[in-house]
């Protein structure tokens, strides 16, 4: 949608003198009104009240986005790739609070991702309509007429913290009546030069509140336990004098001396680096908490001239549709703890890789991930969003794929991070049936193919940009030894696999036979180059390596029994992001689902026990707790709890969860498992619990979903409603 189409002739205004939070302000009238709504985009975030109500509760707004064209630096050289650009709009109907007679629209401004990436200062476009009772459409556009003031807020940096001076709070700005003496007329400035959109993604919301409790008190400051950690802030009384100092400091742990430890933001604790907000008071007891960012937190402290009244856990207003428990505690962990992790990722219309160090849409961890959100969570929107970040992020003449989408310079490779424009489309048809999707970014597909061949080498896909990382694996414990080669050829191999399926269903058939041939081609590259014919293993067997070579069908018998035999002996992973995703479906898919069990719950080092054990209630970026607590990468096995555990799949070239199959792959390992998914169709819960010799089985499946019970080499149609019986253990 051009400016136009979308705002008419508004035009897009700022503060007339340096200001990043300002307030905003503009009369309306309407003599009879029946309907009012506005569409509306504030860069960075925006608020919007009318005579004085906050007319709706959505944060963080509008979207990130790769707003505009802007010129990026990646290791002191300017980034050459071009890409596409939108802004999100957003369109409320503000009925309920309009009145006859004057009327007032106010906003508050943040900076947002917009200042923080680079791209501008705030700014302010709107379109107000009225419909009278006569039929009538009086419509208000920003323009110099809108007035602005500095407001509270001081200062607004994504991922540090807020400083607000409470003697400049307005709590009354946005009412009709406020005497706006001494306000400035804001400035025109240029539209941003992009398409426009209307914003149906899912915005930030206050999800739920929690009371913390006090853990430790110092004569200036109490450290304060919310009990898990969140994305959100801490909502505070402010009970200082005129003129005091209060500070808020958030941690997601505490060191050994009982004070915010912030290494895990900074890589090693840092003072000056932690996020912190600041609050100066205006002498009365005020509720202030940060307005245009969110803090990632388990852990806070306070000064003591204020006290703490809630914590408030704010992300996507994404809702969990799937429940998990089973007979092993680590394993019911690793459900709550990933579904945790990923809503604190999901912020501002991007899934992210951590909320409190980056907060960047990086595109290896959001396509491992995103199967097992939208198997569990309501995300479709959310996803849809992302989709066109992916998009926009390929560069218009090579091909390439960022690591972050929206981009911003961040380190990544061409495999595991590029297939992200073959992975996620794929993964949003499978769960919703869109074929649409799947046509739209197949060109896309094909030309990141044609990338990754100009950084080949005999095949094999060796290099990225100039400057690059060109990883494969990440976040290996130790070292990483795994080669990158064969990683990111691996994801080239299933990458033109699952664009050779795709060919077929949208209708290319004449393209899933060269796409397959160049898979092929690949895959030869692959064992030519790490395959040792003397033991059977790709890469020494080295990290999950023969489980790369066993997806995509490569090695011989040995290959796979070498597997075996090794993590059987090991009894815990030595994998990165891709390999313990990529290990643990290999084993279940192949008959070994009692071995990828006993991997997903056991208790050695490198375990999800063992952050359960050390008191996490979020995954851990690295296996030993180094770093970010708060990163779902490791999360994206967590889809195999409802795809092989419980069963639950989708029958091969079926999408939608319209045709299903009830096929539980490691019945006789728990004592019992339950749990469901929202299809599109409706709930489909399953409940296995193991008694005697039997498996005691109770599925339910909504009406219209074809289903049949697979197990020990038999099968059973399902009918809709619910299905109760018992089959022997195997």
């Amino acid at each position: 949608m051009t400016h136009e189409e979308m705002f008419g002739g508004a035009l897009w205004v700022a503060p007339s003198g340096e200001c990043s939070q300002p307030l905003v302000r503009g009369a309306f009238f309407a003599a009879e009104p029946v309907r009012a709504h506005i569409t509306v985009c504030g860069l960075g975030f925006f608020e919007l009240y009318v005579n004085g109500v906050r007319a709706a509760e959505d944060y963080f707004v509008p979207a990130w986005s790769d707003y505009e064209d802007h010129r990026f630096e990646l290791g002191g050289r300017e980034v050459t790739d071009r890409f596409a650009h939108r802004v999100y709009c957003l369109r409320y109907d503000i009925t309920p609070f309009v009145k006859a007679g004057p009327n007032t629209a106010a906003f508050a401004l943040g900076a947002g991702w917009y200042e923080k990436v680079g791209y501008g200062t705030v700014k302010l476009c709107y379109r107000l309509a009225v419909t009278e009772k006569d039929g009538t459409e009086n419509v208000f556009l920003s323009g110099p007429s809108l007035l602005w003031a500095p407001g509270p807020v001081l200062s607004s940096r994504m991922l540090l913290g807020e400083v607000h001076d409470l003697r400049l709070e307005r709590p009354d700005f946005a009412l009709n009546d406020f005497d706006a003496g001494g306000w400035q007329s804001v400035k025109t400035v240029p539209a941003p030069v992009s398409d426009f959109l209307l914003q149906t993604c899912p915005a930030d919301r206050v999800i739920r509140s929690i009371e913390p409790k006090a853990v430790r008190r110092y004569r200036r400051h109490t450290i304060y336990d919310a009990g898990e950690n969140i994305t959100g802030r801490a909502v505070i009384e402010l009970r200082g004098r005129r003129g005091a100092k209060t500070e808020a400091k958030y941690t997601e742990e505490l060191g050994k001396n009982g004070r915010l430890d912030s290494s895990s933001y900074t890589y090693r604790h840092n003072p000056k680096r932690i996020q912190r907000d600041w609050y100066f008071s205006d002498g009365k007891r005020r509720e202030v908490h940060p307005r245009f960012l969110w803090h990632a937190f388990r852990y806070f402290s306070l000064s003591n001239n204020a006290v703490p009244l809630r914590v408030e856990v704010v992300h996507a207003d994404v809702p969990v549709t799937s429940a998990f428990e089973c007979s092993d505690e680590t394993l019911n962990w690793y459900y709550g703890a990933f579904v945790r992790t990923q809503l604190c990722n999901m912020h501002a219309g991007i899934p992210s890789d951590c909320p409190q160090r980056e907060g960047r849409g990086y595109t290896g961890d959001g396509q491992l991930a995103c199967d097992a959100a939208m198997l569990m969570l309501g995300a479709k929107e959310f996803y849809r969003k992302w989709l066109g970040d992916i998009a926009d992020c390929q560069d218009e003449a090579t091909g390439h794929i960022q690591y972050t989408a929206p981009y911003i310079p961040s380190g990544g490779g061409p495999g595991g991070w590029g297939c992200a424009v073959v992975e996620v489309p794929y993964v949003f048809y499978r769960h919703y049936g869109e074929k649409a999707v799947l046509e739209e970014f197949f060109p896309r597909m094909l030309r990141y193919f044609d990338y990754l061949d100009a950084h080949s080498e005999d095949g094999l896909v060796v290099s990225d940009y100039p400057g690059a990382w060109c990883l494969g694996d990440w976040c290996t414990p130790g070292d990483i030894q795994i080669a990158p080669p064969l990683v990111n050829t691996y994801f080239a191999v299933k990458s033109l696999l699952r664009a050779a399926e795709i060919a077929g269903i949208i209708g290319r058939d004449e393209l899933i036979l060269p796409l397959a041939e160049r898979a092929e081609a690949r895959k030869k590259a692959i064992t030519r180059c790490y395959f040792d014919p003397a033991t059977g293993d790709f890469d020494r067997g080295i990290q999950g390596a023969n489980a790369f070579a066993v997806d995509i069908g490569l090695g011989d018998a040995r290959t796979f029994a070498n597997l075996v035999a090794k993590y059987g002996r090991l009894g815990m992973y030595d994998t990165g992001i891709f390999g313990t995703d990529i290990l643990t479906r290999v084993l279940f898919e192949r008959g070994e689902g009692g071995l990828a069990l006993s991997l997903l719950a056991n208790q050695k080092e490198v375990s999800f026990h063992h952050m359960m054990r050390s008191g996490a209630t979020t995954l851990w970026e690295y296996w030993s707790g180094k770093k970010s607590h708060s990163h779902p990468m490791f999360g994206a096995a967590a889809r195999y709890l409802f795809y092989d555990i419980l069963g639950i799949r989708q029958t091969e070239g079926s999408s939608g969860f319209q045709d299903i199959i009830i096929s539980p792959r490691a019945a006789g390992a728990l004592d019992f498992a339950k749990g469901h998914i929202a299809a599109q169709a409706g709930r489909v819960s399953v409940s296995l619990k193991k008694e005697g010799g039997s498996l005691l089985c109770s599925i339910d499946i909504p009406e219209g979903v074809r289903a049949v019970f697979e197990y020990g080499g038999a099968g059973r149609p399902l009918r809709a409603g619910g299905n109760s019986f018992a089959v022997e253990l195997q």
